[in-house]
């Protein structure tokens, strides 16, 4: 082979290999072009005030898709033609769905004008109240005043750990037992309090006590707060608990009976520490201004709406049940034989 036919077998390969590479990266080119396309033209908007759909002549528009789709998750959730279609059928559906049940008159059903007065009321609640309200703060200086003039809210009561002796009066008792038994009760305070001697309280509760429950516990009752109700022991026990200078209490004569206390430990009231009450007093304060508001807001729009009320009919109703009520039924026939 001549040395000329070599050197244009070369050039010639050269040649081809070039034009290869110019066709695939055109290729290349065409196809991310028109991958890039297809996207677009997937995301592409109907032009001018196209609807997606109409149903009975009520559009389904490009904003009411999108805001659905922003509802289920984002337009992540439905990144490709056949997720967005079944949307727009699901949207379809329920319009079709609800057109036919306004031809049937269902929206003159109670419960649905009830369903749909509550939807326009909680989304308007959620507007014009909750929006503005939710970012609503008080000041440090609020926290503080509230904490000082409320330091009620924030003391533990006194609480007291005490132990009773308990002598148990018969409803029906005579004035002699009466007599008997407050003479056990005043012997068993006159031991309680005999400084040399004499058996402690705990001895004395298992002696003289009626109290099933507590005699074996020595007359312990456990501790108690003052001021609250405690339906174990009478009111005027739970009084002498903390209002007894001493460790015993005289004896305490009541219509079931006759009690003595003794105080075993008690612990006196505190006050809590702001800094242990600042959130708690925080979030009430907050929740107190946003109740006003609210209150305020609504009675701004209740001045835009008329509004009246049939007292004299509501009256009226309340009345006539009532008066079902009251009518005494006859005697069943059951009834009437027993009594024959």
């Amino acid at each position: 082979m001549k040395i000329g036919d070599i050197i244009g077998r070369v050039r010639g390969i050269a040649l081809s290999s070039r034009l290869s590479l110019v066709i695939a990266a055109v290729a290349g080119a065409v196809l991310v072009f028109g991958a890039q396309f297809a996207m677009r033209f997937l995301h592409k908007a109907p032009t001018g005030n196209q609807p997606l759909a109409v149903v009975d002549g009520k559009p389904i528009s490009l904003g009411a898709f999108q805001a659905e789709m922003r509802r289920q998750g984002g337009e992540a959730a439905f990144s490709n033609p056949q997720q967005r279609r079944a949307l727009l059928d699901e949207m379809i559906r329920v319009e079709v769905l609800a057109s036919n049940a306004a031809k049937a008159g269902y929206a003159e059903n109670p419960e649905v004008h009830r369903a749909i007065s509550q939807l326009l009321a909680d989304r308007y609640a959620h507007d014009t109240i909750d929006e503005p309200l939710a970012n609503l703060q008080v000041t440090e200086g609020e926290i503080e005043d509230y904490y000082h003039g409320h330091p009620e809210e924030f003391t533990t009561p006194e609480a007291a750990h005490a132990a009773v002796i308990f002598v148990a009066l018969p409803p029906n008792a005579s004035d002699d037992q009466r007599q008997t038994l407050q003479q056990r009760a005043q012997k068993a305070h006159d031991l309680a309090t005999t400084k040399a001697g004499a058996p402690n309280f705990s001895d004395l509760a298992a002696q003289y006590s009626d109290d099933a429950d507590t005699k074996t516990q020595g007359g312990d009752i456990g501790w108690v707060s003052e001021g609250e109700e405690n339906p174990r022991w009478e009111k005027v026990v739970m009084t002498a608990v903390f209002d007894n200078p001493g460790q015993v209490s005289p004896v305490i004569s009541t219509p079931t009976g006759f009690y003595i206390v003794k105080l075993l430990e008690d612990h006196p009231a505190a006050l809590h520490q702001l800094s242990e009450v600042h959130n708690q007093i925080k979030q009430h304060l907050i929740r107190a201004a946003r109740q006003q508001q609210a209150a305020s807001l609504y009675a701004a729009a209740l001045a835009k709406v008329p509004v009246t009320v049939n007292e004299a009919g509501l009256a009226a109703m309340e009345a006539a049940e009532k008066a079902v009520v009251d009518v005494p039924h006859a005697p069943s026939q059951k009834q009437k034989g027993a009594a024959g």
